[in-house]
Formats: C-alpha cells, sequence, structure tokens
C-alpha cells in the first residue's frame, strides 16, 4: 500500500486481525494473562475471559497459548457449538489423540490415563474455548464432567472459557451452578484509558516500523471519545485516520483527519464503556 511506504511502514498497524506481535500490554491485560497463567500453574481447573467484542479476548488468547506452547498441550476450540460427544472428539483431535472403538466410559478411562503420563512428566493440558457464549448448556456440562479427570494431588485438565458477557448470564443458569461454582477466576476486560488509548496507538506504530508519522493530541483525545477506549474500534478509525492525514500529505494525524474517517465509514462509535476487573472466587 502506497501510504504504508510513505509513512516507512512495513505493514498496516492497525490491522483487525488478532496478532501476538501487536499485543498491546495495557494494565488489564497484562493482569488478565497472569491470572491466566496463575489459573494454569496452580491447576484450578477452569478460569473465564469475557468482554465486548473487541476488546482483545482472541488476542490474550493467542499470546496465552503462545507463552504456553513449550509446556502444555493446547486444545483451541473455535467452532463451539457443538453438542456434547463432537465436542469431547474436537478436543481429542486438537491434542492429537485418537481412541477407537471405545464406548464413553472406556474413551475417558483412556484419556485419563494419557493425561496422568503427561502430568507425570510435568506437562499441563489445555483447552481453551472461544465464543463460549455459544455453547449448548449440554455440552458445558461435559466440560464440567472433563474437569473431574484429575489425581489426589491436582486436576489434570485446565478449561479456560473465552466469550462475551452474556456467557456469565448462562453461566449463573441454575442446570450450570455446579459449573459456575467450579470457576475460581474469572476476568472481564474493560476497555482502555484515554493515556492507555496514546499508549496503544504509538505502540502499534513502532510496532509496524514507524518513522516520523504520529497522532496529535486532539486527535487521541476524539478517538477516544469516539471508541470509549474500544481497541477493535481505535483500529480501525485509526485505520482511516491514518489513510486520510494520507491524503492530506501530513506526517502528522490531527483531529480533522479522525473526523473525516469517521465520515468515511458507517460504524456506530458508542460502545459502551467498561472498566476491567478480575474476581477470584473461593
Amino acid at each position: 500500500m502506497e501510504y504504508l511506504n510513505y509513512y516507512g511502514l512495513k505493514e498496516d498497524p492497525f490491522k483487525l486481525t488478532p496478532d501476538p506481535e501487536f499485543f498491546f500490554p495495557s494494565e488489564s491485560h497484562n493482569l488478565a494473562l497472569k491470572a491466566l497463567d496463575y489459573s494454569t500453574e496452580t491447576s484450578e481447573g477452569f478460569a473465564l475471559i469475557t468482554g465486548e467484542p473487541g476488546t482483545g479476548k482472541t488476542t490474550i488468547v493467542k499470546v496465552f497459548c503462545q507463552n504456553w506452547k513449550d509446556r502444555a498441550d493446547i486444545a483451541l476450540v473455535l467452532t463451539p457449538s457443538l453438542g456434547p460427544e463432537e465436542f469431547l472428539q474436537a478436543v481429542l483431535d486438537e491434542l492429537n489423540i485418537y481412541i477407537t472403538g471405545a464406548n464413553k466410559n472406556e474413551l475417558l478411562k483412556t484419556f485419563r490415563d494419557i493425561l496422568i503420563e503427561k502430568a507425570s512428566k510435568g506437562r499441563k493440558v489445555i483447552i481453551v474455548v472461544d465464543e463460549a457464549q455459544n455453547l449448548p448448556e449440554e455440552t458445558l456440562e461435559e466440560l464440567r464432567t472433563l474437569s473431574n479427570l484429575e489425581t489426589e494431588k491436582e486436576k489434570l485438565l485446565q478449561i479456560i472459557l473465552v466469550g462475551q458477557p452474556e456467557l456469565r448470564k448462562k453461566l449463573r443458569s441454575e442446570r450450570l451452578r455446579q459449573l459456575n461454582q467450579r470457576i475460581y477466576t474469572r476476568i472481564d476486560l474493560g476497555f482502555l484509558s484515554l493515556n492507555e488509548t496514546k499508549e496503544y496507538l504509538h505502540y502499534r506504530l513502532i510496532k509496524a516500523g514507524r518513522t516520523t508519522v504520529r497522532f496529535d493530541d486532539s486527535a487521541v483525545r476524539y478517538i477516544h471519545q469516539k471508541t470509549r477506549g474500544l481497541p477493535r474500534q481505535i483500529n480501525i478509525l485509526a485505520q482511516r485516520a491514518l489513510m486520510s492525514a494520507y491524503m492530506d500529505d501530513s506526517k502528522v494525524v490531527s483531529k480533522a483527519h479522525v473526523r473525516a474517517a469517521i465520515d468515511s465509514i458507517s460504524i456506530d462509535f458508542k460502545p459502551e464503556s467498561r472498566s476491567f476487573s478480575i474476581l477470584r472466587v473461593f
């Protein structure tokens, strides 16, 4: 792209694809990663990440998986709208575990034996379910059954549920009460503050190979005002504002360029601002 060459950028700094290389270590995202690490290291069994679309849940999951890939076998389930048996098979496939000719009890027994062997070698087994709000209740119950795979000393599986806020409501249903009681670490991602938004823009430009281009303070404030600090919307608006500055032959992105960006896209920049919290339930 010509505008990338104009600014001396190696790649699009505000691409929407979740990329661990562009992970911005804000206070909330760093705390979320630390909470996931602690939950996994202590073999709690379950952890929950929720947040509005665009808050960075998938990016956190990718960074977490990258950090643990040498210490754990990880099943990343991206199509969660599966029945219990289909879900279990998807998990086994992701872990490269192939068990044939077994009924459900035999399958779980063999799976437990494999997990015990991995635990004896100090290797964790982690199941990550993205968009978990789409899981049928009976499949969530299957996860509770899987969490029963344990020794006298530890849980053999770490299960991380990632989803939108309605997942929390789903877990509070009477049918899922027992599962909900087993989730000790709960992470609810919020939006970026004004200062974090400024640092976020600068960070992504640097990662993409920035030379002299910058967002002035009025542009940063306007972007934060319009997006409330939601990372995905920041990316959309910043990308178009950068293009607007390029068309204006400017190395400084101003509030006027952000206004022009808003006029060029049909997105309602009015997300509900949310704070960040980590809840530990005992």
